[in-house]
């Protein structure tokens, strides 16, 4: 999904979030706003909204003189997701239906979000995901390629939502016991997502092979992946793309059957979608 000009005044105001989410003085988030406001004009409407942000959040790191903004946050993200995990596995292990279910929970872990303009609230969102019905639902496709599929890769996303990745990670395995499961990071901190770091400080090992894309961009850029991260994409039988992020890097680039789960929380996304902000949705592509 390429750039379009919301998008440009989407990530140019991340860079104010930035500094009000770290409580920056005024005088540094100026030169911020200076930094990013000089880039504007290399943005190019045939990259996607991750390609720019790589850019964007290396220079912030650079006058905020850290290589990794959100690394507190990341991790007070995961302390509070912890606490939900408990209440979503028995929601799980409760429902008729617990494959669909398991699809739920882990979209109900992408609401966090800090690079989002819609927040929304995580409590809420598990009480109500349960009950809320895709808004694109492909999941039987979904679980009927997972049937006889041999090497599945998760593309993950923010940090936090990796907790419920994990329980989805769970039920795949006891539900297609056949498969082979790849859990794919971050080459490098990017906004609040998902590392190596955080996925083996969660335990992800436990239930699939952590997968370093080598990407700096906050969604997989296929053109930026790795030799390792290329030869697990090709060698998949079904891709689970996870976020925003993910869907506008891969939704009109992917090769192999990927299906995207995730809330909307931007309007460029709900246009290319055909749905409204706050839906959650379960869509394949190829």
């Amino acid at each position: 999904m390429n750039l379009t000009p919301e998008c440009v005044t989407c990530i140019f105001s991340q860079a104010l979030r930035v500094c009000e989410k770290l409580q920056v003085d005024k005088v540094t988030t100026k030169a911020v706003l200076d930094r990013v406001g000089c880039m504007v004009p290399t943005w190019r409407f045939d990259e996607t909204p991750p390609q720019v942000a790589a850019r964007v959040y290396p220079a912030i790191a650079e006058l905020l003189e850290t290589d990794d903004i959100y690394r507190d946050f990341k991790r007070e993200a995961t302390e509070h997701a912890k606490a939900f995990i408990p209440y979503v596995e028995a929601m799980i292990n409760q429902s008729d239906d617990q494959f669909h279910a398991a699809l739920k929970a882990a979209v109900a872990g992408n609401v966090i979000d800090l690079a989002a303009t819609k927040q929304f609230d995580l409590k809420e969102e598990v009480a109500k995901v349960f009950e809320t019905p895709f808004a694109i639902d492909d999941s039987s496709a979904l679980r009927q390629l997972l049937e006889t599929a041999k090497k599945v890769l998760i593309i993950g996303d923010n940090a936090g939502e990796h907790l419920f990745d994990k329980v989805l990670m769970k039920q795949l395995v006891r539900l297609f016991p056949e498969i082979e499961l790849g859990y794919v990071v971050r080459g490098e901190p990017i906004i609040n997502d998902i590392t190596v770091l955080e996925a083996k400080e969660a335990g992800i090992d436990e239930v699939a092979t952590i997968i370093d894309s080598g990407v700096n961009t906050p969604g997989l850029d296929l053109s930026r992946a790795s030799d390792t991260m290329k030869r697990a994409y090709e060698r998949a039988d079904v891709i689970i793309a996870k976020g925003m992020g993910n869907y506008e890097s891969l939704n009109d680039r992917s090769t192999r059957p990927t299906f995207f789960l995730l809330k909307v929380k931007c309007n460029v996304v709900a246009n290319s979608l055909g749905r409204n902000i706050g839906d959650i949705v379960c869509k394949r592509s190829l």
